[in-house]
Formats: structure tokens, C-alpha cells, sequence
């Protein structure tokens, strides 16, 4: 007891540090390539979100935050929106028998300097797990293996020009496939 009498200040010291420290949430790797790439994403394992291909819809279902906007025996739809003011993005799931084959997500963005910049996170973060990519006919492809369907290809491109209406946002497009050639 003596001792701490005489060591107050240090054990309160001590106490405040192990409270502040075990109260600071710790970022994910994600935080790296900014909110909105983490908040896409969710997950550093799996190709995208946290699934592979070959995952059964069921479990594909689960593990999504929403309920479906569109469901089917081999499909899943979903609608996200990133914030009041970023924009929204929508991720479509196609399942054929052995399980999840391709994924297809579109980011809308509603400030086209954010797009440029979102789109360079998304490169950035695909180099760094895959490597660099390759480019083709305006998209940036890398080339990954699968256990269940050798090479699968994932796609990012900036399809902005596609959207033709004055001030409509900006649009950001990953796809996830097997490589049939």
C-alpha cells in the first residue's frame, strides 16, 4: 500500500495510458486506400468482399450487410450507398454449379476529381495484392489463380464516359471472371 502512495501519479499514469490505448480501434489495412475503398471492399481475404470464387450463394447471402434488391437461383443484386454525399455502388453475384463465378460492381460517384482519385485507390490496391496490371483496350487487368477455375481475370475500369447526361456522376467498374480462353 505504501508503495502506492508514493508511485500515485505513475500508476495513474500507467492506468490512463492502458485505458486510452485498449479504447483505440486499431484501422484495417483497407484504411490505406481511403473510406470508400474500404467501406467496398470490406475484407482484405477473398477476391472481393471476402468471397471467392466457388463460394455458395448461401453463404454469399449471409455474409452480405443488405437484402438483396434482386435475388435468383443463380444471382444475387445488391445496393449500397457510400455516404450522403460520395455516391452509391451496386454488385451483382453470378453462381453457375460449382458455385460463384463471376462478380460485377459498379461505383457511382457524384464528384468527378473523387472518381479519379477513388479509381487510382482501386488500381492501387489490386497492384499491391496481385502485382502490376496489365492494360487493355482501357481497362487494367490482372490475372490471378483460383483452386476451382485456374485464371481469373479482374477488370477495373473508369466507364465515366459511358454516362452521357450532363452532371451525371461518375462511374467506377470492377469484374471478377474466370478466364475461359
Amino acid at each position: 500500500m505504501n508503495f502506492f502512495k508514493k508511485n500515485s501519479s505513475s500508476v495513474l499514469f500507467i492506468c490512463f495510458i492502458l485505458a486510452i490505448s485498449s479504447c483505440t480501434k486499431q484501422k484495417s489495412k483497407l484504411a490505406e486506400y481511403g473510406s470508400t475503398v474500404e467501406k467496398i471492399m470490406r475484407s482484405e481475404t477473398g477476391a472481393f468482399r471476402g468471397y471467392n470464387l466457388g463460394d455458395q450463394l448461401d453463404s454469399v447471402k449471409a455474409k452480405e450487410t443488405a437484402t438483396p434488391v434482386e435475388i435468383d437461383e443463380g444471382y444475387l443484386y445488391y445496393e449500397y450507398k457510400i455516404d450522403d454525399t460520395t455516391g452509391s455502388y451496386s454488385i451483382s453475384y453470378n453462381f453457375d454449379e460449382t458455385g460463384l463465378n463471376e462478380i460485377q460492381s459498379d461505383i457511382f460517384i457524384n464528384n468527378a476529381d473523387n472518381a479519379d482519385k477513388l479509381y487510382d485507390s482501386f488500381k492501387s490496391y489490386f497492384d499491391a495484392h496481385y502485382g502490376e496490371s496489365e492494360v487493355n483496350m482501357g481497362y487494367n487487368i490482372w490475372t490471378v489463380k483460383s483452386e476451382k477455375y485456374g485464371d481469373v481475370k479482374i477488370n477495373l475500369s473508369d466507364e465515366s464516359a459511358d454516362l452521357t447526361v450532363d452532371k451525371s456522376p461518375s462511374k467506377i467498374s470492377i469484374w471478377i471472371y474466370p478466364d475461359k480462353n
